[in-house]
């Protein structure tokens, strides 16, 4: 194909993603200033708690770690498929890898206000969170509103990349799901390189009797 073919193809391609975006976008093309041209309020470091709008960041994305330095995780215990007494506490261990833990911005007034970083080993510098959810039904999807159990994993890992959570409460019976997030210092949910990748986080299910 001749070089100027290249570039119509290019050109209008760029054009014809450009256009879905903007069919798509309450700010129209991206353009590195999508604030100033949405209609929703711009971000200030708190949680967004309302339902009835969303908020516009213009905090950057940051550093992308390399390939061979992508997240990766996987919850211990309790083990998937694993039969809980009700009401009775139990502990949470997660395992991860390739991420340096313990770095946990203040959520009350630095919500998505610092970009992704990396310390000196090209590590994502951040933290993660679990949460526990009841499942109503084979087919019903939770709302990511509801949940049963959530807790921020702040502290950095053991020598062993593990994190630990207790909930001591324990829960009613019933079916769960299990998940880890994780999250960059300022809650960002991180930023890895590639799309074809496996996930940074984990999900397992169990039965509360």
């Amino acid at each position: 194909m001749r070089l100027d073919a290249v570039l119509v193809v290019v050109l209008t391609l760029g054009l014809t993603v450009d256009a879905a975006f903007a069919d798509n976008s309450l700010s129209g093309s991206p353009d590195g200033q999508v604030c100033k041209k949405s209609s929703l309020k711009r971000a200030d470091g708190k949680q967004n708690l309302q339902s009835d709008q969303g908020t516009c960041s213009t905090t950057q994305l940051g550093e992308i770690p390399s390939r061979d330095h992508m997240t990766s995780t996987l919850i211990l215990e309790p083990q998937s498929g694993a039969t809980i007494p009700a009401r009775t506490a139990f502990q949470v261990i997660v395992k991860m890898m390739n991420l340096d833990t313990g770095f946990f911005s203040d959520p009350e007034t630095q919500y998505y206000t610092s970009s992704q970083q990396l310390n000196k080993d090209g590590l994502i510098k951040g933290h993660a969170h679990i949460v526990v959810q009841k499942l109503r039904g084979r087919d019903l999807v939770p709302s990511a509103t509801d949940f049963d159990f959530f807790k921020g994993l702040n502290t950095a890992a053991d020598g062993d990349e593990r994190l630990f959570a207790s909930v001591d409460e324990g829960l009613s019976p019933g079916k769960y799901r299990l998940c880890s997030t994780a999250a960059s210092f300022s809650h960002n949910s991180l930023v890895l390189p590639v799309a074809q990748r496996g996930p940074q986080d984990d999900c397992i299910r169990f039965t509360v009797k």
